[in-house]
């Protein structure tokens, strides 16, 4: 856990913001993002290119899910939300995962029927709020990829493996939200597993919301990833950058954008021409743990996870969370991301 007392103003942010105009009321806003982590590495399904071998990868997958524990993580989770108690919270990687044996999927069909709900990441997560003694409603949701495949362990039997994405909003019960926007981006990364293409939709989603009697649109997101993808990732943030703009007011961002703020990510760069981040450059890491979770020692690299704004002139504080080898739980990380949040303040005109 790194906590940051920033009260940051003026110089650092001079080009981003108003200053700190102290003639009005301020109000404050306290955010928190986290990407849950689904629980295993999609690639590795996803580069695959045998067809034969499909079934086997997505057990494997599978399998690593299940040894990733997402009850015992999403409580992790849940017991720093409610420690932390943000105003709202932006959540990537929110997923489902339904079975059903025997399975009559086929490499490549486009069939989602799988129907027996093994893992809701999102109803863990509130469940585990409410034993917290703490209460979240989801005010803003997106489904994004949803694919199916065939499983086997032996070779000789199959079920079917569904997975669904999802990125979600969720305001404390008494932060009163309205008009929820969710909205698919229209560029997104289509690639072929075992030989048949496959569409990853990815979205943003946002809020109107009043908290202290500040009023502002919540933004959440989750990029496409960068390398070979980059490009695409580029178009999303462009999009997204339209929509903040055309946005009237203040303005928080948060999500997983997949560009490192610490080294100038091209995509973050393109997001904070228009934002303020919230968190000094080479502050912090909240990227990536390893896939199965399973490493000793923090492996976090790179700033990909952000809380970014527009009418925000300070930071009071800020902290990355889950990101130390006390955070474990039963032998692995609570996520492959830190989350992060930051309290901000403005001038409520």
């Amino acid at each position: 856990m790194r906590r940051l007392s920033l009260a940051l103003c003026g110089l650092a942010f001079l080009a981003l913001s108003t200053g700190c105009d102290s003639s009005g009321t301020t109000g404050t806003v306290r955010v928190m993002s986290q990407n849950l982590y689904l629980g295993a590495d999609l690639f590795l399904v996803a580069n695959e290119q045998d067809p034969n071998m499909i079934p086997v990868r997505v057990a494997q997958l599978y399998g690593s899910v299940q040894a990733s524990d997402p009850a015992a993580r999403m409580a992790a989770v849940a017991a720093e939300i409610a420690r932390v108690n943000p105003d709202l919270v932006g959540l990537q990687e929110v997923t489902t995962y339904y079975v059903q044996s025997p399975g009559d999927n086929l490499p490549g069909a486009a069939n989602t029927t799988a129907t027996t709900v093994t893992f809701d990441f999102l109803q863990l997560l509130l469940d585990a709020l409410a034993d917290e003694g703490v209460s979240y409603t989801v005010a803003a949701r997106a489904d994004n990829a949803d694919v199916e495949f065939p499983a086997t362990t032996d070779g000789m039997t199959f079920f079917d493996v569904r997975y669904r994405d999802a990125d979600v909003i969720l305001a404390r019960s008494d932060v009163q939200t309205s008009g929820a926007v969710n909205q698919e981006f229209q560029t997104v990364l289509t690639i072929p597993v075992g030989g048949v293409d496959q569409t990853f939709t990815r979205s943003y989603q946002s809020v109107n919301a009043t908290v202290d009697g500040f009023p502002l649109t919540f933004f959440n997101t989750h990029l496409e990833v960068g390398g070979p993808a980059e490009p695409i990732q580029r178009i999303q943030a462009a999009e997204l950058a339209t929509e903040v703009r055309d946005t009237g007011g203040s303005v928080i961002l948060v999500g997983d954008i997949n560009s490192d703020g610490n080294t100038g990510g091209t995509s973050y760069q393109d997001l904070t021409v228009l934002l303020r981040d919230a968190f000094p450059v080479g502050s912090a890491a909240t990227c990536c743990q390893a896939a199965d979770l399973g490493n000793a020692t923090s492996q976090l690299q790179t700033r990909i996870d952000v809380v970014l704004s527009r009418g925000f002139d300070t930071t009071v504080e800020g902290e990355v969370v889950l990101d130390t080898p006390a955070d474990r739980v039963g032998g692995v990380w609570p996520s492959d991301h830190a989350g992060v949040w930051a309290e901000l303040e403005g001038v409520v005109n």
